[in-house]
């Protein structure tokens, strides 16, 4: 199999808020916004300090836990290495579950308007390459392993490429965002297999046991003895040739691929997770450095494209989990952030969420955005019972998340807030 080199995605330079050291920490509202947040002036003021200090805890907090649980992944994944059966099977797909839900509870804070350093932009260590490197989907399973009838396609089976961490970054999305070798979809479909049927005889140590498939200059298949390289050229090709009755072979190879995404994924997680450390991190210096109605105009804006973009536009209107079916807890952990940030458990945050910067005065939609939360939860369980695939159960999620949108707009109306109208 042949790959070229990766075509690296430019990451997108937010035209924002948050800025770098040479520059204001947050941008400075035109007069028509700073006439708008004149009322109340004061209190806001008192209110928005301890929001915008809790929102670079949370995300701190937050990214901590996504990080702490992919650490547990690995823990699992080491465990179902040294055993492979189906309890142990079990157990480690749970753990990706748990690990993918903490990840998404931190996308709210990947919605901030946060402008990285150029030179991070030409590593491809920003943020948002980070986030591709970290979620992409959909992605095409029989780019990384065999899919059901072509026991020899992917990067598992291509003997002729080495796995280390810069083949797999080269590999990642090299020609199409959905040719993913890295992230949690990758190890997803690693551990369900495209048909959700993952055997763990996959992972079993040991050599290969059949003739592989060697691709003759006609483009015919014939047999060779073990440890012999060649199967499909790529996982597109791969559908228009015929199926192959062959034993799953290279399970050393796959043991060692899976181990490989394990470390990456934690390598990137905890990128992200030192930039929002408290004392030192860039991105929780630029919350510090920046006043807080623009910190919480911030976080308000975040909220609205997050609702929008990444729930409306994309995770309601297509199927991220495809592997596992389980999109619709991806809904649910996504909401949870939104719940995170706004209402936090601690008692010793009582004062820092929603409540506290609505007060007395505005209860009402403080109210109002718990029964929203609460009403939102109900609808994705709803989604769990009656399957990933069901059309109303879905379009009910969709429905709670415009209604969760339009309560947004009121709250930053009351709060003297700047928002954008939702399209």
């Amino acid at each position: 199999m042949k790959y070229a080199k990766p075509v690296l995605v430019s990451a997108l330079l937010l035209s924002g808020l948050l800025t770098g050291c040479d520059q204001p920490a947050l941008q400075q509202d035109t007069p028509a916004e700073q006439a708008a947040g004149t009322a109340n002036e004061q209190d806001s003021t008192l209110d928005s300090s301890a929001f915008a200090a809790h929102l670079g805890l949370s995300a701190y907090t937050d990214m901590s836990m996504a990080a702490q649980t992919a650490q547990e992944l690995d823990s699992r994944l080491a465990s179902f290495l040294y055993h492979p059966n189906p309890m142990t099977l079990a157990e480690v797909r749970q753990a990706w579950r748990n690990a993918y839900s903490a990840y998404l509870q931190t996308l709210i804070y990947a919605k901030l308007p946060i402008n990285d350093p150029p030179d991070w932009h030409k590593k491809g260590i920003d943020y948002q390459h980070t986030l591709s490197l970290l979620d992409s989907w959909p992605i095409e399973g029989g780019y990384i392993d065999h899919v059901p009838g072509y026991p020899f396609s992917g990067i598992v089976n291509d003997l002729t490429l080495e796995l280390n961490e810069d083949s797999l970054l080269a590999q990642h999305g090299f020609s199409d965002p959905s040719y993913a070798s890295l992230g949690y979809h990758a190890f997803e479909f690693m551990l369900w297999g495209a048909d959700g049927q993952r055997s763990p005889r996959d992972f079993f140590p040991q050599e290969n046991t059949a003739p592989v498939v060697v691709a003759s200059e006609g483009g015919s298949n014939s047999e060779a003895e073990t440890g012999d390289v060649v199967h499909h050229e790529d996982a597109a090709s791969s559908a228009d040739e015929e199926p192959l009755d062959i034993d799953v072979q290279n399970h050393n190879r796959r043991r060692q691929y899976v181990q490989l995404l394990s470390e990456q994924l934690q390598k990137h997680l905890h990128r992200l997770q030192r930039r929002w450390e408290p004392s030192n991190g860039y991105y929780a210096n630029l919350l510090q450095r920046s006043e807080p109605d623009l910190v919480l105009k911030a976080a308000f804006s975040a909220t609205q494209k997050l609702l929008s973009d990444e729930l409306l536009g994309k995770r309601l209107s297509g199927t991220s989990s495809e592997f596992s079916q389980t999109t619709w807890a991806d809904t649910g952990a996504v909401v949870a952030g939104i719940r995170n940030l706004y209402f936090p458990l601690s008692e010793t945050e009582a004062g820092t969420g929603l409540p506290a910067l609505l007060g007395q005065r505005n209860e009402a939609l403080s109210l109002e955005w718990q029964q929203q939360l609460q009403l939102l939860d109900d609808s994705v369980e709803n989604w769990k019972q009656q399957g990933v695939a069901d059309a109303e159960a879905r379009q009910q999620c969709r429905q709670r998340i415009i209604e969760l949108m339009s309560l947004l707009q009121r709250t930053a109306s009351a709060l003297n807030v700047p928002l954008a109208s939702a399209n």
